[in-house]
């Protein structure tokens, strides 16, 4: 099986009022291709940084990050911003999008953007096609020329979703997608990024909600920057076991202290 995410030593220091602040400790994991886990923990715990520093929306400061068999450490800071526009897709509890641009054009803009990239052989026409399919696929076809005023709060993040796989990313980072969405939206969204696991992205999702996690094939505890477990669920394949899942992670949530 192909690793898409090797961390070695991971550590993350910031520093505040002239004090150190270790967010990060010694994390070292990987994650194969096509793989769904869930980063959980209490708040405080390095969730967030360790998505973002993974990911090269943050810097390291020691330890190793290898991307699709690419050093993240080595890179400069244009070379980091090739690979995420390239190869990653990021979706986030608040739903940034230009206020400007219609739902449309703010799903193709990176798309766009990405032409410009030497070797880069799709064109407009491509991307203009492969976002009428994701559209489509995602169910909000009708909300192509709304403005992001327009549209529900599920709608818009189904909208992220396409906007995070316009560039076709080997791999999704998504910090608590749900979070601000009610019961019905949250379902629909996961709903969707099952399926995106499905069709071979792999998936790593920060969140706080239960019934997220249990949707993935293993979930990583964390507490004080250091990886305390990790759950294997494996892969999600119905609703009708997804109780069983959730009741499973309660109970070894629990035992991590939870």
């Amino acid at each position: 099986m192909t690793t898409v995410l090797k961390v070695r030593d991971l550590c993350k220091t910031y520093i505040v009022n002239k004090q150190q602040n270790n967010v990060l400790k010694n994390i070292s994991f990987t994650l194969n291709e096509g793989e769904f886990v869930s980063i959980m923990g209490p708040s405080g715990s390095g969730k967030s940084t360790l998505l973002y520093t993974v990911s090269g929306m943050d810097r390291l400061t020691a330890g190793e990050v290898e991307f699709d068999g690419i050093s993240l450490s080595g890179l400069s800071e244009k070379q980091i911003a090739e690979v995420r526009l390239h190869k990653m897709g990021f979706i986030f509890q608040q739903m940034h999008m230009l206020k400007n641009l219609s739902i449309y054009d703010n799903i193709i803009l990176s798309g766009f953007q990405a032409l410009k990239s030497n070797g880069n052989k799709r064109t407009r026409s491509d991307v203009n096609g492969y976002a009428d399919k994701l559209m489509k696929k995602l169910g909000i076809v009708e909300t192509a020329t709304h403005d992001i005023t327009e549209v529900s709060g599920g709608q818009l993040q189904r909208a992220c979703i396409c906007r995070a796989l316009i560039n076709q990313p080997k791999m999704l980072f998504a910090d608590e997608p749900t979070g601000a969405l009610n019961s019905k939206a949250a379902k629909e969204v996961m709903s969707e990024l099952c399926q995106i696991n499905e069709d071979g992205t792999t998936i790593m999702i920060v969140t706080h909600d239960v019934k997220v996690a249990a949707q993935s094939d293993k979930v990583m505890y964390m507490v004080d920057g250091n990886i305390q477990g990790e759950l294997k669920l494996g892969k999600f394949s119905d609703e009708n076991g997804l109780r069983e899942r959730e009741r499973s992670l309660n109970r070894w949530l629990m035992d991590m202290g939870w």
